[in-house]
């Protein structure tokens, strides 16, 4: 069955009014806003391309991905445009906020069981969907699993996500050091022999983990904030020979 907007959303800012900001990034600041045409209220993503010039690869990958996904337990854009010197991603406004934001402010012992069950549930299909697409989405967290004021539950932030259709061949594995480490599988910090699918399934393991103690095994420990960093740029410094090596 496909899920396909109904609706045509206007593509110019001056269709758009911005209300309070709901989320912030290094280079993006998302917005709750009004949709004055449709008298909508929406998400939009404010992406600053001048500060992210290095990393517009996973803008376009967002982009891409967002417009092409089509299920209910996925976070589609309902379109994209360029304003000045910012592109601007307008999303669904989800009213309940992330699951992270959620177990911070209101379980922070986690969530109980039936809860647990049901938004797992939503998200395997999620993931079930975006890897028959041949996609991997390679950051599985609490802070990326959106609740809407129904209580339906998505699976959103597309922008490390990996289509495993690059070269035409489904199985082939990513070797790229992406997501966030404590949700990491091994084979993805460790970049010997690549990863592919089975990477989200590790990583929603451990969301399963900190849906029901209300954190990430270890996230509370300075080490592995640390780890974080070295690991970075290690990987950083590790490719840059590389690169160096091939030129």
């Amino acid at each position: 069955m496909e899920y396909w907007p109904t609706k045509r959303f206007p593509l110019s800012s001056q269709d758009y009014k911005l209300y309070e900001e709901v989320g912030e990034g290094v280079s993006a600041t998302v917005y709750r806003a009004l949709c004055i045409p449709l008298n909508e209220i929406v998400a939009i993503k404010v992406l600053d391309l001048e500060r992210c010039n290095n990393d517009l690869d996973n803008i376009r990958r967002e982009v891409h991905t967002m417009s092409l996904i089509s299920h209910p337990n996925l976070l589609r854009a309902h379109c994209s445009f360029i304003s000045g010197s910012s592109l601007w991603i307008v999303m669904p406004f989800m009213a309940g906020g992330s699951c992270f934001h959620i177990l911070k402010s209101v379980c922070p012992e986690g969530f109980e069981l039936p809860v647990i069950a049901t938004v797992l549930y939503e998200i395997l299909k999620a993931l079930a969907y975006l890897h028959t697409q041949g996609h991997i989405h390679r950051d599985v967290k609490a802070g990326n699993i959106l609740i809407d004021s129904k209580g339906a539950v998505k699976l959103g932030d597309f922008g490390v996500s990996a289509s495993m259709f690059d070269t035409g061949d489904r199985q082939r594995s990513r070797t790229t050091f992406v997501g966030t480490p404590c949700w990491m599988a091994p084979e993805v910090m460790q970049q010997l022999h690549g990863y592919d699918f089975k990477a989200d399934i590790w990583s929603f393991g451990i969301t399963a983990l900190e849906l029901a103690n209300g954190h990430a095994p270890f996230s509370k420990y300075p080490p592995m904030k640390e780890k974080e960093s070295e690991f970075l740029a290690q990987n950083k410094a590790v490719h840059g020979d590389k690169e160096q090596l091939s030129q």
